[in-house]
C-alpha cells in the first residue's frame, strides 16, 4: 500500500528547481524592446530591436542573414482556403547563434517583430529576453550537444522568417522548439504536438520539467487540432512541422485566469503583464532541455491531463478508449434484446420524448438566441457562464412539463428505451472520434457511455453516480474559459445558439434521467407535483438569470 501512494504522490508532484536563467536582466531585456514600441517587420523599431540583439550579444558569433523572397503555402482546413499561397519579400534578417559541438542541433526561436500597433512584451519580447539569457549562458558554458537559437523576422505574418531558416538550416535541426506567448500568467503548456511528437519526445520535455520543478501542461484540444491540421500551426515551429522536422511550440497558456490574453495583439501588451515566475519557470526547464540530448522517434505518447509531467504509451489510450467502447456497445445489445422480449403497452414511448425535448429546444431557442460575444479588452466569463446556465434551465424545464402535459393523456413506457437513447450518441460520437484519431477527446463522450451500459447492474443507490457522468461532455466542453478560447481562435461558432450547444450535449443526460425515473416502479408526488412545480421554476430561473441580472 505505501508503494502505491509513494507513486501516487510521485505523479502528482515535481521535484525541487533546477538552475535557472537571470528573470530580473530578462526583464530589462523585456523594457528594452517594448521601449522601441511596435516592431512590424521593415520598420525602424524592427531594425533597432536586431541592433540591440546583436549588442547584447557581442562577443558571440552570429549568422544575421535577411530573409528575402519567400513561398508562402497555402493553407487548407477542411476544404477552406483559409490562406492562398504568395511570394513574400522581406529584408529584416533571421539572427542565429550556435553552441556547443558539431551535428543536428535543437534550435530554439523566437521571434523579435510584432503587429503594427502592439509593443509585443508577452508577443514576443519576453521569448526574446529569455533566449538571449540562454544564449549569454551557453557561450559561458558551451553545452554537451548542439544547440541552435534563432531570432527570426516578420512570424506574424505567415511565419516568414521561421520559414526561411527552415529551408536553410532544416537539414541541420534535430528538434526545433518555439517560444511564443511566453510569459504570461498562465500554465507553462505544450502545443504543436503533431504527428512527429510522440512518446520520445514527450517523455524528454516532461522529464526537463521535472528536473526544473515546473509543471507542464498539454492541453488535449490542442494536441487533436495540431494531428489534423499541422499545415494551420501558428507560431514559428510551423515552418518546420511542414517539412517532417520534429518541431513544437512553448508558451503561457492565458492571463489573468483566463486561457487566452486579452491583450494580445493590442496596444496593451506592455511589460507589466509580464509574470516573473512564468520567466523564471522556462528559463529553468531550458536549462534542462539543452543539458540532455533529444531522444529518437519512439512511437506516439499521450501526455495525462491529471498528474504532473507523466506521459505513457498512447496504445494505452486508445485500448482504454476502446474498451470503453465495447461496454457500451455490449450495453446496447443487452438492452436491444431486453427490449424484443419485453411486453409492449400502450403508451408515449422514445419517440414522443424526443418530440418534447425538440419542442422544448425550440422554445428556448425562440425565447433566446444571443449568440456569444467576446471582447478582448474586456475579458468576462460570467456572460457565458450565466448564458450557459440559463439555457440549461429552460430547456430542463420546459423539457419536463412538455412530458407532464403528455402524461396527463397517456402513460410513458419503455423505460429501457431511454436508457438505449442516452447511451446511443455518446457511443457514436466517441467512436468516431476514435476512428478519426481524436483519442484524446474520444473518452469525454465513451467514459458516460460505459458507465450508462452498466448502471442497470448497479446497486439502485449507485446508479445516479452513472447518470451523474453524464455531465462529463457539457461541463468540459461548456467551460466558460473553454468557450472563449475557442472563439479567440475561431474554431467556435458564434452564430449558433447557446441553448443548442446544451441539448446535443445535455441531450444523453436527460435520456438517462427519463431511464431512472421511469424504470422506478413507484413515483409517488414526484411525477404529479414535485416534478411540474420543479419544471416550472427552473424556467423561471432561467429566464431571471438570462434577463434579469
Amino acid at each position: 500500500m505505501r508503494i502505491w501512494v509513494l507513486a501516487l504522490v510521485a505523479a502528482c508532484s515535481v521535484g525541487a528547481p533546477g538552475p535557472g536563467l537571470d528573470p530580473d536582466r530578462e526583464l530589462a531585456h523585456i523594457a528594452a524592446l517594448t521601449a522601441l514600441g511596435p516592431r512590424p517587420a521593415g520598420s525602424a523599431a524592427g531594425r533597432g530591436a536586431v541592433a540591440y540583439l546583436e549588442q547584447q550579444l557581442a562577443g558571440i558569433p552570429l549568422e544575421t542573414t535577411p530573409v528575402g523572397d519567400v513561398e508562402l503555402p497555402a493553407i487548407e482546413v477542411l476544404g477552406t482556403t483559409v490562406r492562398d499561397a504568395r511570394r513574400v519579400h522581406v529584408d529584416d534578417p533571421d539572427v542565429v547563434a550556435r553552441f556547443g559541438p558539431a551535428g543536428k542541433a535543437v534550435l530554439f526561436m523566437a521571434h523579435y517583430d510584432t503587429m503594427p500597433e502592439s509593443p509585443g512584451a508577452v508577443d514576443d519580447g519576453a521569448s526574446v529576453a529569455v533566449l538571449l539569457e540562454l544564449a549569454r549562458e551557453l557561450h559561458a558554458h558551451p553545452p554537451a550537444q548542439p544547440i541552435m537559437i534563432a531570432f527570426t523576422a516578420d512570424e506574424e505574418h505567415g511565419l516568414v522568417g521561421a520559414i526561411a531558416l527552415a529551408e536553410r538550416h532544416g537539414d541541420e535541426i534535430e528538434i526545433a522548439i518555439a517560444l511564443d506567448l511566453i510569459g504570461a500568467s498562465g500554465r507553462l503548456s505544450l502545443n504543436g504536438a503533431g504527428k512527429h511528437i510522440g512518446l520520445a519526445e514527450m517523455r524528454w520535455l516532461a522529464g526537463a520539467g521535472d528536473r526544473a520543478g515546473v509543471e507542464i501542461s498539454a492541453p488535449l484540444p490542442h494536441r487533436v487540432v495540431s494531428r489534423w491540421w499541422p499545415q494551420a500551426e501558428r507560431a514559428d515551429h510551423g515552418a518546420f512541422t511542414r517539412r517532417g522536422i520534429r518541431a513544437f511550440h512553448l508558451y503561457n497558456r492565458g492571463q489573468d485566469g483566463f486561457w487566452i490574453d486579452g491583450a494580445y495583439h493590442s496596444s496593451r501588451d506592455v511589460l507589466a503583464r509580464v509574470d516573473r515566475d512564468a520567466l523564471a519557470d522556462i528559463g529553468r526547464v531550458l536549462r534542462a532541455l539543452v543539458a540532455t540530448p533529444p531522444p529518437p522517434h519512439d512511437g506516439d505518447g499521450f501526455w495525462l491531463p491529471v498528474a504532473v509531467n507523466t506521459v505513457v504509451p498512447r496504445a494505452a489510450l486508445i485500448a482504454v478508449d476502446a474498451v470503453l467502447a465495447l461496454i457500451a456497445l455490449l450495453g446496447l445489445a443487452a438492452l436491444a434484446l431486453g427490449g424484443r422480449a419485453a411486453e409492449r403497452t400502450r403508451g408515449a414511448g422514445v419517440l414522443a420524448a424526443i418530440a418534447c425535448f425538440s419542442i422544448a429546444a425550440v422554445a428556448t431557442t425562440a425565447i433566446d438566441h444571443r449568440p456569444i460575444h467576446l471582447d478582448p479588452a474586456h475579458l468576462d466569463a460570467t456572460p457565458v457562464l450565466r448564458a450557459t446556465l440559463a439555457s440549461a434551465l429552460v430547456l430542463a424545464g420546459l423539457c419536463g412539463l412538455a412530458t407532464r402535459l403528455v402524461a396527463r393523456r397517456f402513460p410513458w413506457i419503455g423505460a429501457h428505451r431511454y436508457l438505449a437513447l442516452a447511451i446511443a450518441p455518446l457511443f457514436a460520437l466517441g467512436l468516431a472520434l476514435l476512428a478519426l484519431g481524436a483519442g484524446e477527446l474520444a473518452w469525454i463522450w465513451l467514459v458516460p457511455a460505459a458507465a450508462l451500459a452498466v448502471a442497470p447492474r448497479l446497486p439502485r443507490l449507485v446508479a445516479p453516480l452513472a447518470l451523474a457522468l453524464c455531465l462529463l461532455p457539457p461541463v468540459l466542453v461548456l467551460r466558460p474559459n473553454q468557450i472563449l478560447e475557442a472563439v479567440f481562435h475561431q474554431f467556435w461558432p458564434t452564430g449558433v445558439p447557446m441553448v443548442v450547444w446544451v441539448a446535443v450535449l445535455a441531450g444523453p443526460a436527460v435520456a438517462g434521467v427519463a431511464w431512472w425515473h421511469r424504470s422506478r416502479t413507484a413515483h409517488g408526488p414526484l411525477g404529479t407535483l414535485v416534478l411540474p412545480v420543479g419544471c416550472g421554476l427552473s424556467v423561471a430561473a432561467g429566464l431571471g438569470l438570462r434577463f434579469l441580472t
